[in-house]
């Protein structure tokens, strides 16, 4: 037989080997779709089902489904099935849904493999709501807040003004107040909202409209209430402080808080039990509500210390419906002022003169417990360029005027006497005088022949010698400082030194040794240093071998003399000279049991004057600040 190009052949002819025939079995996902109340991930026995949500096989895993991505939506149990899926990977996810959001993670890849079925793969959502809640009441007092025994008003429109026009509109949620005023608005998307109230007629709104409620996830806002009151009639006004007495509230004028009101209904200018009464607010404003109809006199209770400024009002009629408004009252406090000058009192009679000047930056005060004493707590005040102080609105009260006392300055003028300031009261032209405590440093230069410090009987004086106030101690004169020259007879003076310490020098003339060392003057408030001649000697350039100079005291003064035993008994007198021809040589301070400086002058309306010569660098171990001390330079002779 001939093979032809295309053969047939039988099954009998032809060996296929083995045909295997491979069945898979279709697999399944499945969960449920509920409402997470408490938004905790999981599902609780409170939670409810949520139908009719869109649920999908992400297949290109990018978070939102695509055209033939298969998807499905939750029955009426909140359930969901994928069935008949072959075998593979897939990605469920949920479309997301206004106002909710997702309290559970995404769920994991899931491998369906032959016959398998995943189940509980579950999604919880969280309505992302709150609620707004608040009550309605019968605001009597017209407070504008709740309080108790206020009752509820019932059957009164609340609204969320959703376009923001203070009317209610079509599709704007409203509700209605129960038998206890309440009213809620629950589980409203996050938002912002504006709460209103339909106003019925014959009431008034006590309470302002609340502002915007911001509601979020789960929250409720409560106590947005609303007040209203039964519109009789009312009367209100204004209390305020009339600065400037016009009678006129200026924009300057301030309330006046928690000044009582009054209706006078027997007119007789005083409040009785009975008459209805109210208290001014922070902003001062009063309102006396639910008025019936009638005339009524508005009065003020006044308080100490106050002046009305305002007449009182006339008579106010009150009918249906009636709204008196801007009857108001000012007062005045009337207060006082003190004031004054203060001068320098050059000649220190306690009288201001024309040619005495005024005198700034000195601290005047209020001394409110008349201990003499500036306290942290009392008025205060610095005089201005003119001298001149002033403390203005001071309450009614008497008032003790002190100055702060100034170092180097003596008070001229008696302390003013207590100041009654009250009731528009002002005190002027309160004076303080003060004088410039002042002294006189004067000596003699002279020529100490025999160099023993001391100006002897024959030493003539030493003329034009130039004698300065060394004020920076370097023991030379610089510009500035205070000089003069010794005069014929020797004698120099500085006049009207002021208070302090001073160390006198000379400029030592050609030829001469200064055998006196220099002296340091301690010029006190009150002291007069010119009760004191200070002595310097110069012996010309010679020989003094054998000779020690020393510095003697008084000899038979029982201030310096050492036969005069304990304290000293007295002050020298004015203008005593330190210088004697004496040959006894004492030491004041080993007199002087204390030790303190030496006391020297008295001289009328002045005090005691305190001198001390400045220690010389040659000598050690002798004297303190404020001592006045002669020392024996023989008994220390190589130091």
């Amino acid at each position: 037989m001939t093979e032809s190009s295309n053969p047939t052949r039988t099954a009998s002819q032809i060996d296929i080997g083995n045909v295997n025939i491979g069945n898979f079995q279709v697999g399944s996902i499945s969960g449920n779709k509920y409402n997470d109340f408490n938004a905790n991930g999981r599902p609780d026995g409170s939670d409810v089902p949520i139908p009719n949500w869109q649920i999908y096989l992400d297949l290109n895993n990018n978070n939102r489904i695509d055209g033939g991505e298969p998807s499905t939506l939750t029955n009426a149990q909140g359930n969901y099935i994928f069935a008949n899926l072959p075998p593979g990977t897939y990605q469920v996810r949920e479309v997301q849904q206004p106002n909710f959001r997702q309290t559970t993670p995404n769920p994991a890849p899931i491998t369906i493999t032959s016959g398998t079925n995943a189940s509980n793969i579950n999604f919880g959502n969280n309505f992302n709501a709150g609620t707004i809640a608040g009550t309605k009441f019968n605001d009597i007092n017209s407070n504008a807040r709740l309080d108790p025994g206020e009752p509820p008003l019932a059957n009164w429109q609340i609204y969320l003004d959703l376009n923001r026009n203070n009317r209610l509109d079509g599709g704007e949620p409203s509700t209605i107040t129960n038998l206890q005023g309440n009213y809620a608005f629950v589980n409203i998307p996050a938002n912002t909202y504006l709460v209103r109230e339909v106003q019925q007629p014959g009431f008034r709104q006590t309470t302002p409209d609340p502002g915007p409620v911001n509601v979020t996830s789960n929250v409720t806002t409560t106590d947005i209430n609303f007040g209203n009151v039964f519109f009789v009639g009312s009367i209100s006004g204004l209390k305020y402080n009339d600065l400037n007495a016009n009678s006129v509230r200026d924009a300057t004028d301030p309330p006046l808080v928690n000044w009582q009101i009054y209706l006078d209904l027997n007119a007789n200018n005083r409040l009785d039990p009975g008459e209805p009464n109210t208290i001014t607010n922070p902003q001062g404003n009063y309102t006396f509500a639910n008025v019936s109809p009638g005339r009524y006199l508005v009065r003020e209770v006044q308080q100490p210390g106050w002046i009305q400024t305002t007449p009182n009002p006339g008579s106010i009629d009150i009918t249906g419906n009636t709204n008196a408004v801007g009857v108001n009252f000012g007062n005045n406090f009337p207060t006082g002022s003190i004031s004054g000058f203060k001068f320098n009192d050059l000649n220190a009679n306690g009288v201001n003169e024309p040619t005495e000047p005024r005198v700034a930056n000195w601290p005047i005060y209020l001394d409110t417990n008349n201990n003499n004493v500036r306290d942290p707590n009392e008025p205060s005040t610095l005089t201005n360029p003119q001298g001149n102080f002033s403390f203005i609105n001071l309450p009614q009260g008497i008032y003790s005027v002190r100055e702060v006392p100034q170092p180097g300055f003596r008070q001229t003028t008696p302390n003013p006497t207590p100041i009654a300031v009250g009731n528009g009261t002002n005190a002027t032209n309160l004076s303080f005088g003060n004088v410039l405590v002042t002294g006189t440093i004067s000596g003699v230069k002279f020529n100490d022949f025999n160099a023993n410090g001391r100006l002897d009987p024959g030493e003539p004086p030493i003329a034009n010698t130039q004698i300065y106030i060394d004020l920076n101690n370097n023991s030379r004169l610089d510009p500035g400082e205070a000089s003069n020259f010794s005069d014929s007879q020797g004698n120099y003076s500085f006049r009207n030194v002021p208070v302090g310490s001073y160390i006198i020098r000379e400029v030592p003339p050609p030829g001469f040794i200064q055998t006196t060392p220099p002296a340091l003057v301690v010029v006190s408030a009150d002291v007069r240093a010119s009760s004191i001649d200070l002595l310097t000697g110069d012996p010309e350039s010679r020989s003094v071998a054998g000779r020690k100079p020393s510095a003697k005291s008084l000899k038979g003064d029982p201030l310096t003399d050492a036969s005069y035993g304990g304290e000293p008994v007295g002050n020298m007198g004015a203008d005593t000279s330190l210088a004697i021809a004496g040959r006894d040589s004492y030491q004041i301070s080993d007199l002087l049991l204390d030790r303190p400086a030496a006391n020297v002058g008295n001289l009328p309306n002045f005090g005691q004057q305190n001198v001390i010569w400045e220690p010389s660098p040659q000598i050690a171990g002798f004297v303190k600040t404020n001592e006045l001390i002669n020392w024996d330079l023989e008994t220390r002779s190589g130091r």
